[in-house]
């Protein structure tokens, strides 16, 4: 299967103590690329992990002229993972996947199939697998942007497909994972098309989530701020 609006796809992996999954993840994202016959690179983050995950990584990388890793000697934090691999990207779409494979790579050309229709495709989930108050926190998130910006994010915490021109064109000022919202939030008000594309996951089986810790959601609540008074306030 190709695309015509697509010539080369940059797989972008965040890592953080992901020893049980990142090869795993690595080997089937390359299957599925493979049939794809798409120009490629595959570019993993080990974000300072304390496992294995960097050994590994380091070992998947001198077999395999594809992947180019990226590691931090401290850890980061997901947002500036997340940037820097963006930063990292050379191909025209930029699929960001995550590394626990709650997302099957086998995703990545169903999103590209609606690529034609969209600059920025979400593999919304279904149902995400959170707790209560994970559930109730994410909903509250999800209708910031439509309650402050009048534009819906759907799953902005999703794997998905970008262009790259949306990344490089786009302005972020968020200092938190609120930054992927933020992204779709310019892109779409510069006029930008975005589709969500419902996908089953599978609820992760290693490693540990750390998308409700009170230091994550306090700095995306000031993100939620800042970003509103420079887009609605300052007009940027």
């Amino acid at each position: 299967m190709r695309s015509h609006s697509i010539t080369g796809v940059s797989v972008c992996i965040p890592a953080y103590n992901e020893e049980a999954t990142i090869e795993s993840a690595v080997t089937q994202i390359e299957a599925v690329l493979h049939k794809l016959e798409y120009d490629y690179e595959i570019i993993v983050c080990d974000d300072a992990s304390a496992d294995d995950t960097k050994a590994i990584i380091q070992r998947l990388s001198s077999q395999n002229s594809h992947l180019r890793p990226i590691f931090h000697e401290k850890n980061m934090g997901i947002r500036a993972t997340f940037e820097e691999l963006y930063a990292a990207a050379t191909k025209d779409a930029v699929f960001l996947l995550a590394s626990d494979l709650q997302w099957p790579p086998e995703v990545l050309p169903i999103l590209i199939e609606h690529f034609g229709e969209a600059d920025i495709v979400i593999a919304a989930r279904i149902h995400k697998n959170y707790g209560i108050l994970r559930s109730i926190v994410s909903n509250i998130f999800n209708l910031i942007p439509l309650m402050l910006f009048g534009i819906r994010t759907d799953d902005a915490g999703a794997v998905k497909l970008v262009r790259n021109s949306v990344i490089r064109d786009t302005r972020i000022i968020s200092r938190s994972p609120f930054s992927e919202a933020e992204r779709i939030i310019r892109a779409v008000r510069a006029g930008y098309r975005l589709k969500s594309i419902p996908t089953v996951t599978r609820q992760r089986d290693a490693g540990v989530s750390h998308g409700v810790r009170f230091k994550v959601l306090v700095a995306a609540a000031k993100d939620v701020l800042r970003v509103w008074w420079d887009i609605q306030i300052l007009g940027h």
